[in-house]
C-alpha cells in the first residue's frame, strides 16, 4: 500500500473499525469507498483494502463479509483483472490466496459459471482461484465442476490448459479416484485427440503415485461388486414380481374357468325347461282338440288348463332367475377382464423398469472390459429371449381362450 492511501482518512478510519470490532461499520465505509472509485482505479483501490485486511485481526471476516454482501462481486472482479496484464493479474489473485485457502465456500459456487466465460484470461483466473483452494483444507468433490475443469483441457489456449493441469493435479492429490475416473471418460469420448491424451497422461502420472495405485484398484472393485449386487438385487425382485403377476393370470384363469361351468349348467338348465314348456303346449294343443261330450270330460281340460298355467308360471320365474344369474355372471366376467387390464399394466410397468435397469447397465458396463461387457448382453439377450417366449406363450393361451369361448358361444 502506498504512503498517500496510508494516510487517507477513509482508509485509517476502517482500519480503526476493524480494530474495535465494528466490522458492519468498516463494511459500510469500504462499500462507499469502493463505490466513489472509477473504472481505472478501482482495481487499485480494492487491492488497497485486501491488502491491509490481511494484516489486521478480524480483517478476514470483513473480507467475507464484503463478498457475501457482494460488495466485491467476484466474477465482476476477475472481468476488470482480465484486462490486467498477467503479472498484475496474478499478483492481485495471490492476495485472494489465504482466503480461498481457509474460506473456499466463498469462491465455489461462482467457479464453474466462470470457467464457461467467453473470455480466457478470466478462465485462467478461476482455475487459479480453485487451485488455491484444491490447496487448502477443504477438499474439492463436487464431480460437476472437476468434469468442467477437465472440459479445459481441450482449450485452444495454451496458458488455460497448463493452469487446467495444475488444478486437476492439486485436486487429485486428495481424489485420485475421482479425477482418474472424469478425466479418462474425458479421453474416451475424444478417442482421437492426441493432445487432451498427453495432457491426461501429464495428470495421471502426477497423481497416481504407487502407493496409491492399490487404492484405486481397490475402489474400483468395490465400486463394481456395489454395482453387481445391486443389479441382481433389482433383476431378482422383477423376476419375483413377473412369477407374481403369472400366479394371478393362472388364478384369473381358473376362475374363468369355473364361470364358463357355470354358464354351461344354466344353458342345461334353461333348455331343459324351455323343453318342459314345449311339452306342456303340446299337452295343452291335445286336450283342446279332442271333443267330450259330458260334463266330467269337459271339466279336464280346464283344470289341466289351470295346472299347466301354473307350470307356465313357475317355469317364467325360474327363466327370470336363470336371467338374473347371467347377469351375475356377466357382471363377474368383466370385472375379471378389468382385473386382467390392471395386471397386463402392471406387466407393462415392469417391462419398463426391466428396460430401465438395462440402460443402467449399459451405462454401467461401459466402465468395464470388453469381455465383461460381452458377458453382460449375452445375459440379457437370454433374458430377452426368455420374456419373448413367456410373451408368445401368454399371447398363444390368450388366443386360445378366445377361440374357445367363441366355440362356446356358437353352441
Amino acid at each position: 500500500m502506498s504512503e498517500k492511501n496510508q494516510k487517507n482518512p477513509e482508509i485509517t478510519k476502517i482500519k480503526d473499525f476493524v480494530k474495535d470490532g465494528r466490522i458492519d461499520d468498516a463494511v459500510k465505509i469500504i462499500a462507499l469507498y469502493l463505490g466513489d472509485s472509477t473504472q481505472e482505479d478501482y482495481i487499485e483501490r480494492l487491492e488497497d483494502i485486501i491488502e491491509m485486511l490481511l494484516l489486521l485481526h478480524g480483517g478476514q471476516t470483513v473480507l467475507r463479509f464484503l463478498i457475501e454482501q457482494l460488495v466485491i462481486d467476484i466474477p465482476s472482479l476477475l472481468e476488470n483483472l482480465s484486462k490486467r496484464d498477467s503479472i498484475l493479474r496474478y499478483s492481485f489473485l495471490l492476495l485472494l490466496k489465504t482466503m480461498c485457502e481457509k474460506e473456499c465456500s466463498i469462491f465455489l459456487p461462482y467457479s464453474e459459471d466462470l470457467l464457461s466465460s467467453e473470455d480466457p484470461n478470466v478462465r485462467e483466473a478461476v482455475l487459479q482461484l480453485i487451485i488455491f483452494m484444491a490447496g487448502g483444507e477443504n477438499k474439492i468433490e463436487d464431480e460437476s465442476l472437476i468434469g468442467k475443469i477437465a472440459d479445459t483441457l481441450t482449450e485452444e489456449k495454451e496458458f488455460v490448459v497448463e493452469k487446467a493441469v495444475q488444478a486437476l493435479k492439486v485436486i487429485g492429490r486428495n481424489n485420485p479416484s475421482l479425477v482418474t475416473k472424469i478425466i479418462t471418460l474425458k479421453v474416451k469420448e475424444n478417442p482421437e485427440n492426441e493432445e487432451l491424451k498427453s495432457v491426461v497422461d501429464i495428470v495421471l502420472k502426477s497423481i497416481v503415485t504407487v502407493e496409491k495405485i492399490d487404492e484405486l484398484v481397490e475402489e474400483s472393485e468395490k465400486r463394481e461388486i456395489t454395482d453387481k449386487e445391486l443389479i441382481e438385487k433389482e433383476e431378482a425382485e422383477i423376476i419375483d414380481k413377473e412369477l407374481e403377476l403369472k400366479k394371478k393370470e393362472i388364478e384369473i384363469k381358473k376362475k374363468k374357468l369355473e364361470l364358463q361351468e357355470k354358464e354351461k349348467e344354466i344353458e342345461k338348465k334353461i333348455i331343459q325347461e324351455k323343453e318342459k314348456t314345449l311339452k306342456l303346449k303340446e299337452e295343452i294343443i291335445e286336450q283342446e282338440s279332442k271333443e267330450q261330450s259330458d260334463i266330467e270330460t269337459d271339466e279336464i281340460p280346464k283344470k289341466v288348463k289351470k295346472q299347466l298355467k301354473k307350470e307356465e308360471s313357475e317355469i317364467l320365474d325360474k327363466e327370470i332367475l336363470l336371467k338374473k344369474k347371467d347377469l351375475e355372471i356377466k357382471k363377474k366376467k368383466l370385472e375379471l377382464e378389468f382385473k386382467e387390464r390392471e395386471i397386463e399394466e402392471l406387466a407393462i410397468i415392469e417391462k419398463e423398469k426391466t428396460l430401465k435397469l438395462k440402460e443402467e447397465l449399459i451405462e454401467k458396463e461401459s466402465e468395464l472390459s470388453q469381455v465383461e461387457i460381452e458377458l453382460h448382453q449375452k445375459k440379457i439377450e437370454e433374458k430377452e429371449r426368455k420374456i419373448l417366449e413367456g410373451e408368445l406363450e401368454r399371447a398363444e393361451d390368450k388366443i386360445k381362450d378366445l377361440e374357445k369361448e367363441a366355440e362356446d358361444d356358437e353352441g
